[in-house]
């Protein structure tokens, strides 16, 4: 990937918006007024565009932040907590994260590795010989960097459709998604991931690396997020939609039967616990920060609780996909990032390296507009400070 300029960034930006409807034009022409100003550094700018960007997307909310790696540049919130509703956000709330959690599971890997736990190299069939016989011959060799890194065969399992058909395992969580695992080895291969050697994102993928981690611990992998992320970096990490531990959380919200809507806390669009390795992290965006710029000090060669090289690897250990992140450069310098996939909310995630920057945007709406607006309020962040 190749991110040539900031001025293309304003062009993606623009003709993103241009598409919007005719009865938006007097808000689009005020928010293009406003990106043609001078950059200043100017928060109370950036949140007006903020807001511009939600009122033209038709989102409830955005949040956003940018960091260095040891403090805040810019940290805002616009709108509300639900569809026409007046409850404004506020920035302790908490935003479901979507696929962004593996790159959450990728570092929990990481620290098992350097603790001698695992090795990137071990194969999955070493931890799990019992399933050799009946896992189909494509799977045999695959290992754990296989599998975080989505080089495998293993089928993506992103839609509802996929999740709505996994078997009722029984036992605890830790034996579940074995279960799992035994179950995905005997599914057929992704057949363009297989024809077309394609980088092709698995869920299901990280499900397995998650029971490869949970088999050399002993631990289901919500403690190894305890271990090596809550209790290190002193955040608070819950489990599926915000609503469910806290009732002032936004509302999650999508399009569905004809209309946008926001979802209760008991609404029936629920993620198997199976599954919640792979995309079901809910944090507050202070947290966030924190669990990013972990990731960005390391980087730059200072304290964390990975190493350097280790925290490259994860980044930038194979070339466009790695380990929960995206990669490639932008203005020649080093960029990872991670868009969150989301059926009620939206998240973007991005570092520049070499620029000592990062940038964490939310949104309480996963449908195309939730993830446009997300798109279009990065990239307007991305000219003033990468």
């Amino acid at each position: 990937m190749k991110i040539n300029s900031s001025q293309g960034h304003f062009r993606i930006f623009l003709s993103s918006l241009t598409s919007k409807t005719m009865n938006k034009r007097c808000s689009l022409l005020a928010l293009i007024a406003l990106l043609l100003l001078p950059f200043q550094g100017s928060t109370q700018t950036d949140q007006d565009a903020a807001d511009s960007i939600r009122i033209i997307r038709g989102v409830p909310g955005l949040a956003y932040a940018v960091f260095s790696e040891d403090s805040i540049l810019e940290e805002q919130v616009v709108g509300y907590r639900a569809f026409k509703s007046k409850d404004k956000i506020s920035l302790k709330d908490r935003f479901h994260i979507g696929t962004n959690t593996i790159a959450f599971t990728a570092y929990i890997a990481a620290r098992l590795v350097e603790a001698g736990k695992i090795e990137w190299t071990t194969p999955l069939l070493k931890l799990f010989p019992e399933f050799k016989k009946k896992a189909f011959p494509v799977y045999q060799n695959i290992t754990l960097a296989d599998l975080l890194t989505s080089r495998t065969r293993i089928q993506p399992f992103t839609t509802m459709a996929d999740w709505s058909r996994i078997p009722d395992f029984r036992g605890n969580i830790i034996a579940r998604r074995k279960a799992f695992t035994f179950y995905m080895l005997q599914q057929k291969p992704d057949m363009e991931n297989f024809l077309q050697k394609k980088i092709v994102f698995s869920l299901a993928g990280y499900i397995m690396a998650a029971s490869m981690l949970e088999k050399v611990t002993g631990k289901a992998w919500e403690e190894l997020i305890s271990q090596y992320i809550q209790k290190p970096l002193k955040i608070t990490i819950h489990y599926s939609w915000p609503l469910l531990s806290d009732t002032a959380s936004p509302a999650g919200h999508w399009s569905q039967g004809g209309y946008f809507h926001s979802e209760d806390a008991h609404t029936w669009v629920r993620i198997n616990p199976i599954l919640y390795p792979a995309q079901e992290i809910n944090i507050s965006m202070p947290d966030y920060i924190k669990f990013m710029q972990e990731n960005l000090s390391g980087l730059i060669g200072k304290k964390a609780h990975l190493s350097q090289e280790t925290l490259q690897f994860i980044h930038f250990g194979t070339i466009d996909y790695s380990m929960g992140w995206n990669n490639g450069s932008m203005n020649d310098q080093s960029f990872s990032f991670h868009e969150g996939i989301s059926l009620l909310f939206a998240c973007r995630a991005e570092i520049l390296k070499e620029k000592h920057r990062g940038i964490l945007v939310f949104c309480n709406s996963g449908d195309r507009e939730g993830r446009g607006a997300v798109l279009d309020l990065t990239r307007f962040l991305e000219q003033e400070y990468f």
